[in-house]
């Protein structure tokens, strides 16, 4: 991938305010409370006796201020032994003048095949509802890097081609998670990817952080 910029862990840009590394820091610690949503939900597994492998396991709930929560977890057994695992976070900022309604089929589709990525690594899919219409996303794979499959499933694809037409602007963390899931170790961003959609051809950069942006 061909960036325009690749800027260091604080280095600030002028004109593109939504790189600003104020906004990774905010959105690490919304991928640590899902990060912790998801490990609750494991805790509750185990209490009950109920961590055995388990394939489909879908949660679909509003929290107390009507947010929208998509919980998608292949296989508890996996998410909860899995060690050292890799997060990726998605972040955008929605066109307010556009219908959605495709980006939430496409979901549903690839949410219906997610089982065949459990064994290439696939962890779990969380997708919340932070305020009304915009949504962050937090994925977890027990692979250093994201599978390349994952980027290659055509309902992927094609999310990713429309997103000039819903999104201003796009970022994309990948960080990582010592341990296993409920030992409590830390979420920490190794890097950050920008899209941004305003203009013609999409603005691409990436930001590397050396040891996970300020807290």
């Amino acid at each position: 991938m061909n960036y325009d910029a690749i800027m260091e862990a604080d280095e600030v840009l002028g004109g593109k305010p939504f790189t600003d590394p104020e906004n990774t820091e905010r959105e690490a610690d919304v991928m640590r409370q899902m990060l912790e949503h998801e490990r609750e939900r494991a805790r509750g597994w185990l209490e009950a006796k109920d961590a055995r492998p388990a394939r489909g396991v879908i949660v679909r709930e509003h929290d107390g201020e009507g947010r929208r929560h998509l919980l998608v977890v292949p296989d508890r057994r996996a998410l909860i032994e899995a060690r050292d695992f890799t997060a990726v976070g998605f972040f955008g900022r929605p066109r307010e003048e556009v219908d959605h309604a495709i980006l939430f089929d496409l979901e549903n589709e690839l949410v219906a095949r997610m089982d065949d990525y459990a064994d290439l690594g696939l962890l779990s899919y969380y997708d919340v509802e932070l305020v009304k219409g915009a949504y962050g996303n937090l994925i977890l794979f027990s692979t250093p890097e994201v599978p390349v499959e994952w980027y290659g499933d055509p309902v992927h694809h094609r999310a990713t081609e429309i997103s000039p037409l819903h999104y201003h602007e796009v970022r994309l963390h990948k960080g990582s998670v010592s341990g296993r899931l409920l030992e409590e170790g830390d979420l920490v961003v190794e890097r950050t990817k920008y899209f941004d959609f305003k203009t013609a051809s999409p603005w691409l950069a990436l930001r590397r952080f050396s040891e996970g942006p300020k807290r």
